[in-house]
């Protein structure tokens, strides 16, 4: 049973690092975070509209909008970031 849970958080834990991930690229100005930011924000949405899918008896809504929201806002970030410099 221990070894299911840890299964979960791993799980877990790689969805939250998606988003976390396009966050933290979108601050960057090289072509190729402009790349990772778009994958791990479409990795990170995609991610979480499963988790709220999967988990929407539950708690599966604001687990996913955490993730989702992290993706989102690097793309918006990148897209700002970029505009601002041209």
């Amino acid at each position: 049973m221990e070894s299911l849970v840890q299964l979960v958080v791993l799980i877990l834990l790689a969805i939250l690092s998606f988003g976390l991930g396009a966050f933290i690229f979108s601050w960057f100005r090289s072509p190729v975070t402009k790349v990772l930011t778009y994958v791990f924000a479409a990795l990170a949405v995609a991610a979480g509209l499963w988790v709220g899918w999967v988990l929407i008896d539950g708690n599966g809504i604001p687990i996913a909008l955490v993730p989702i929201s992290l993706g989102l806002f690097g793309i918006w970030n990148l897209r700002r970031r970029n505009k601002a410099s041209s």
